[in-house]
């Protein structure tokens, strides 16, 4: 009777501690996907640009490190391994490896080791994302907070442009902080772009249609006061994409894209078709023969070091040493994410980050037939298609936008197998016992 006695009381105090860590599993996911919603708020929304007092909380760290610690938190309580994106994932956790390697060749060691760091942080990111964002019903709260949250700088650039104050260039409008450059704020705002549209497509409350409507309205409307060329096609291939693919029907859609043509054909301003009408005269374009010199120096450092590049961000470090006569005094980051990362870490993490984006858009697409995750599998592939686009003239390889945007992506991707996996569970004859 004693062992039996004894036997009962440690299976009760089993089972008690496997529910203890269930509970704490669940308090510290709850956690991770809160603090990755308030990252991805903070980094819209940027409360410090609005009230300065704000910057010495660093935010944005705070809520990065807290969504990652949580993330690692939860697994351990559960048992359960990290999310990292599958086998698909692997070309990209190889292309980042070498970001901390190039500082065996770089020319410029201070920058590399600058550049480790914040790819570790984009890392953390990508992980803690897809980690966090665990259902259907997280991924779309994500979502969501992102594109109202991004009325914090596209209100700033309506604001800086009814001020007038210090517009670049004299007619370009900005915003403040990371927000300054006119086309980091487009493409900043081309990544949400498609959330508002699915947010006002989904929503069933008047109410909040109403504030995804106005909040859709406001990104166009800021995206077409940066006068941005770049932002204006990655927009139209953004609101192409979704229209086209989301879930709103095909008359509606016909509708929307009426709507949105007639609007900006009647409310934009004259400067912003003269500067959209400039892509035809690149060849006479200033900022295209700063483009053209920097793209001059990535062939000489291509030719000269193929492999290896010359370092991470060493870019700007290696104009004296490569850059034609021609360029003068004046440097020039490469202006394409692609060239970018062919300079710096040479062809075979070009390869490595071509294979990543090609699988994870791929995946993304498929996940957009899946009914689990369909309207947020769709709104995802139309934002980050339109955000590469963008990169493809600009180039910031390690962008905050970019690797949220992937962890959403490999996240929706995820929810869509572990569906149709289920699904096929559910459909199999179940097989007698033995």
């Amino acid at each position: 009777m004693a062992m039996g006695g004894n036997a009962a009381t440690l299976e009760a105090a089993l089972l008690e501690r496997e529910g203890s860590l269930a509970r704490a599993a669940g308090r510290w996911s709850r956690l991770a996907h809160a603090s990755a919603v308030a990252f991805v708020v903070v980094l819209y929304a940027n409360p410090m640009y609005w009230w300065p007092w704000f910057e010495s909380l660093r935010l944005g760290f705070l809520t990065m490190a807290a969504a990652g610690g949580a993330v690692v938190a939860a697994r351990l309580a559960s048992g359960e391994p990290l999310r990292l994106g599958g086998r698909a994932a692997v070309p990209l956790y190889l292309y980042g490896a070498m970001i901390p390697l190039s500082m065996l060749w770089t020319i410029a060691p201070h920058e590399t080791a600058k550049a480790s760091v914040e790819g570790a942080k984009m890392f953390v990111v990508f992980v803690a994302l897809q980690t966090a964002l665990d259902t259907p019903r997280r991924l779309r709260r994500f979502l969501l907070a992102a594109a109202v949250a991004s009325l914090g700088p596209a209100l700033g650039t309506l604001h800086v442009w009814r001020t007038g104050d210090a517009l670049v260039e004299g007619f370009r409008s900005h915003w403040r902080g990371m927000y300054a450059d006119p086309n980091r704020l487009a493409m900043s705002l081309v990544a949400v772009l498609p959330f508002a549209l699915y947010g006002f497509a989904t929503s069933r409350r008047r109410a909040a249609r109403v504030l995804f409507a106005f909040t859709a309205a406001a990104q166009l409307a800021a995206i077409v006061l940066t006068h941005s060329r770049s932002g204006a096609v990655a927009t139209a291939v953004a609101l192409g994409l979704f229209l086209w693919r989301g879930s709103i029907g095909r008359a509606r859609a016909a509708v929307a894209a009426l709507a949105i043509a007639v609007g900006v054909g009647t409310l934009a301003p004259a400067s912003f078709w003269e500067r959209q009408a400039s892509i035809a005269g690149y060849r006479e374009d200033a900022s295209v023969e700063g483009r053209r010199h920097a793209w001059q120096v990535l062939g000489n450092i291509v030719e000269d070091r193929p492999l290896t590049g010359v370092g991470a961000w060493s870019f700007l470090s290696a104009w004296d040493r490569y850059a034609p006569l021609s360029a003068g005094g004046h440097r020039f980051v490469a202006h394409n994410v692609l060239l970018e990362i062919v300079g710096e870490l040479g062809v075979v993490a070009f390869a490595l980050f071509c294979a990543w984006a090609i699988a994870i858009l791929w995946q993304v697409w498929r996940a957009g037939r899946d009914p689990l995750v369909r309207g947020e599998a769709r709104a995802i592939l139309a934002a980050l298609a339109g955000y590469l686009v963008c990169e493809m003239v600009n180039g910031y390889s390690l962008s905050w936008f970019l690797y949220f945007l992937f962890g959403c992506a490999a996240a929706a991707a995820r929810l869509a197998r572990t569906g149709e996996a289920l699904r096929a569970e559910a459909a199999s004859p179940r097989r007698p016992a033995a």
